[in-house]
C-alpha cells in the first residue's frame, strides 16, 4: 500500500514537470512572423498619406511584436522612420533600383528582432531571367537598375539554436507568365537548399492564393501556406482593404507567408488592426506563429 501511494505521488510530482519542460522547449523553438506591405509614401493617398498612418504603423507592429517582417513598397524615408521608432529591430535589404537610387529608393527589407535573430548572411536576386544580375532600364539617356527583387536572410535563432531562412519579396502585377516565372525562381531557390532546412517565404505575391496558378506554382516544391497549415485561423481570408474594413467585393488573399521544413504552424491570422476606422496600409498584414521543430 505504501509503495502503490508513493508511487502515485512520484507521478503527481513528475508527470507536471515533464509537461513543464515539453512547455518550456516549445516556447525556445517558437518564431512570431509577418508579411506587411505598408503602402509607399510615394502614393497620393490624402487622408491615407503616410504621414497621417506610420505612427499606426508603429503601433501595429508593436502590438503583433513579430522576431521577423517581411516588408513590402519601403521607401528610404520609411525605412528610416521604423527603424528610429522601433530600435528593436534591425534590418536588411538593398534599393531595387527604381530611380537609380535617388528619390524613389524602394526596398523589400527584412526588419528581425536583433534579441532573437541573429544574421549570418544575406543577399539579394532579382526576379528576371538573370537573377544575380541587376536589370538595367532606359530612361532618357540614363540606364538605370530596377526590377523586382528578392531579399533573403539565414539567421541563427538564439533560443533555440536552428538556423532559419528568410525570404522576402513583391511579385509584380501583371499576372501569367511574368508572376509565374517569379515563382518557378523563388521555390527553385528555396528547394535548392539543404534538405531539413526551415525556411519562411514571406511577400505580397499580388495574386490569390489557393486558387492561382501563381500559387499553385509557388507551392509545388514542397512550399507549405501557412494559412491552410495552421492550426487556427483568425481575421478575414482577404489582406487587401483598401485603407478600411473588410469588404465583400475585396476577397483575394496576395499576402502569404510560406513555409518549408521542419516548421509547425500553430496560428495564422489577418491583422485588422486601426484607429478609429484609420487603418495602417491598403494591405492587413499577416501574422503566424511557427514551431520551429
Amino acid at each position: 500500500m505504501f509503495r502503490s501511494s508513493l508511487a502515485v505521488v512520484v507521478l503527481v510530482l513528475v508527470v507536471p514537470l515533464i509537461a513543464l519542460d515539453g512547455a518550456a522547449a516549445r516556447a525556445q523553438s517558437v518564431l512570431d512572423v509577418m508579411t506587411f506591405n505598408i503602402r509607399t509614401a510615394a502614393g497620393r493617398d490624402g487622408e491615407d498619406a503616410w504621414s497621417l498612418r506610420r505612427d499606426l504603423v508603429v503601433e501595429t507592429i508593436r502590438a503583433s511584436a513579430p522576431d521577423l517582417i517581411g516588408m513590402q513598397e519601403a521607401l528610404d524615408s520609411q525605412i528610416e522612420y521604423l527603424q528610429a521608432a522601433l530600435p528593436e529591430y534591425r534590418w536588411l535589404g538593398i534599393d531595387r533600383g527604381l530611380n537609380g537610387g535617388v528619390g524613389l529608393s524602394e526596398y523589400t527589407p527584412i526588419f528581425y528582432r536583433y534579441s532573437e535573430l541573429s544574421p549570418i548572411e544575406s543577399g539579394n536576386f532579382w526576379l528576371t531571367d538573370t537573377p544575380d544580375t541587376p536589370p538595367l532600364r532606359t530612361s532618357g539617356r540614363r540606364r538605370r537598375s530596377g526590377g523586382r527583387i528578392v531579399t533573403w536572410a539565414r539567421f541563427h535563432h538564439r533560443l533555440s539554436g536552428q538556423q532559419i531562412y528568410a525570404f522576402n519579396t513583391h511579385f509584380t502585377l501583371r499576372r501569367g507568365a511574368p508572376q509565374l516565372a517569379s515563382a518557378e525562381l523563388v521555390a527553385g531557390r528555396v528547394a535548392a537548399l539543404p534538405a531539413g532546412t526551415p525556411v519562411v517565404v514571406l511577400g505580397d505575391f499580388n495574386n490569390d492564393a489557393e486558387v492561382s496558378d501563381t500559387w499553385r506554382v509557388a507551392t509545388g516544391h514542397g512550399l507549405r501556406d501557412v494559412w491552410v497549415e495552421a492550426a487556427e485561423t483568425h481575421g478575414p481570408r482577404s489582406t487587401y482593404g483598401d485603407f478600411g474594413p473588410p469588404r465583400p467585393d475585396l476577397t483575394e488573399r496576395v499576402d502569404w507567408i510560406l513555409v518549408d521544413g521542419p516548421i509547425l504552424v500553430r496560428r495564422a491570422e489577418t491583422v485588422v488592426h486601426n484607429d478609429e476606422g484609420r487603418f495602417p496600409s491598403d494591405h492587413y498584414p499577416v501574422t503566424a506563429v511557427l514551431e520551429v521543430q
